[in-house]
């Protein structure tokens, strides 16, 4: 029949030789058969269910049993290995029995180890059967590399460093920068020794102290590289080279939670009051310090401001001091606009988040109020440390207070995230 299987087919068959019961095959029946010069080795491997080219190993090792070898005998697929152990028990020869007694095949095995026995018992001088080696011992898995992130900065970015080992060439370190609002922005990957990325990581925390740069689970810096790689295609940022290539090789990850629902619970009335009336205290922080109001909107307040500064309209400095001050809190309202207030809500979640998981929750508490705050629309004016994302870079002295040297300062310049610059 087309298509069908023959009994003949699965005889042949390699696989099927290597998996054929001893016991299906006349062990005595089969000896004979490779003794005999008139039958070709073709019968023999289908009488087997063995390769033909083992029916003409056997027949050879057969025809010079006094010099084969135990390695050789040891290696035949398992009906052959038993013949041939029948023809060694018969002509003493104790030590390819020995080899046989370790065949894979558990029958052929038992009889060899049953032959041993039987010489044995005549007085024959027979050699223990060869001891299987021990397991190699399982290499303990190397301990996973711990990843490393900066908390989020004043525009919305951080640097994440993700390690993996790679056997036989060292440690593959991916950095990456990521970004709120364009996604992922930087991605340089490269590999170090292992001494090297011991000073690597020392570096790292030596430098990375005022950025809030410390340890995070793998599966946590996974997600946020690929959380912000989903940002590239609405923000139409482009994808650094190769990045999509490491992704697919770095394998799922989940994104992960939003920090806001760790703090959506407001504290009691007063408390929540007095946290943000309080808040102006979070720009003494090393986090964030650095937080400011955009770069563009600044130079346009620093602009007005250059301005009032030689304007003839005011009758007296207090007057234009006063009018200079109306302009930056004019500026302050004009950036937290509602867009504005959803970006710097979030961020000053992610800072409570990361500060609380060092352990200070007094400060972390301030910052998911004023996130709250921010969210629920309340005026800039109320909220100090929203004001100072736009005063601290203008301090505005009094005209009764003596002048400092040099003219008004400029507006600091944010941070980089990067500690390892791109090279």
């Amino acid at each position: 029949m087309r298509g069908g299987f023959r009994s003949a087919d699965v005889i042949a068959s390699p696989t099927c030789a290597r998996s054929s019961p001893v016991q299906s095959v006349d062990t005595d029946r089969l000896l004979a058969l490779l003794r005999d010069p008139h039958v070709e080795s073709q019968e023999i491997a289908g009488i087997a269910g063995v390769p033909r080219e083992e029916a003409g190993r056997a027949s050879r090792l057969l025809m010079n049993l006094p010099r084969a070898k135990p390695e050789e005998v040891l290696t035949l697929p398992a009906p052959l290995a038993a013949a041939i152990g029948r023809a060694a028990l018969a002509a003493g020869r104790t030590e390819l029995l020995a080899a046989l007694a370790a065949h894979p095949a558990k029958e052929v095995a038992k009889e060899a180890k049953r032959g041993l026995h039987v010489l044995r018992a005549r007085g024959v001088a027979v050699p223990e059967p060869p001891r299987p080696a021990p397991p190699p011992p399982t290499p303990s898995p190397e301990p996973a590399l711990p990843a490393y992130a900066t908390a989020v900065d004043g525009r919305g970015e951080r640097a994440v460093w993700l390690p993996r080992n790679v056997p036989g060439k060292g440690i593959e370190v991916a950095q990456a920068v990521l970004s709120d609002v364009r996604g992922l922005v930087e991605l340089q990957v490269g590999l170090l020794g292992r001494k090297e990325w011991r000073a690597f990581v020392k570096g790292l925390e030596e430098r990375g102290a005022t950025m809030g740069l410390g340890e995070i689970p793998r599966a946590r810096a996974a997600g946020l590289v690929v959380a912000a790689r989903a940002l590239n295609e609405s923000s139409g940022a482009r994808v650094p080279e190769g990045a999509d290539l490491w992704l697919a090789q770095l394998g799922p990850a989940e994104p992960p939670p939003d920090p806001a629902l760790a703090f959506a619970a407001p504290l009691a009335d007063e408390e929540e009051r007095a946290a943000v009336a309080e808040s102006a205290r979070l720009h003494e922080l090393p986090l964030l310090r650095g937080w400011l109001a955009d770069e563009d909107h600044l130079r346009q307040v620093a602009a007005r401001l250059d301005e009032a500064s030689v304007s003839p309209l005011y009758l007296d400095e207090r007057q234009r001091l006063e009018g200079m001050r109306r302009i930056v809190a004019d500026a302050v309202d004009a950036y937290l606009d509602e867009p504005r207030r959803r970006l710097v809500s979030a961020r000053l979640f992610a800072a409570a988040e990361h500060l609380s998981a060092r352990g200070d929750e007094p400060h972390a508490r301030l910052a998911a109020a004023v996130g709250r705050a921010l969210r629920a629309g309340a005026a800039p004016a109320t909220i100090p440390f929203a004001r100072l994302l736009v005063e601290k870079a203008f301090p505005l002295e009094d005209p009764s207070a003596a002048p400092a040297e040099g003219s008004r300062p400029a507006p600091a310049a944010p941070a980089s995230p990067l500690i390892v610059s791109p090279r």
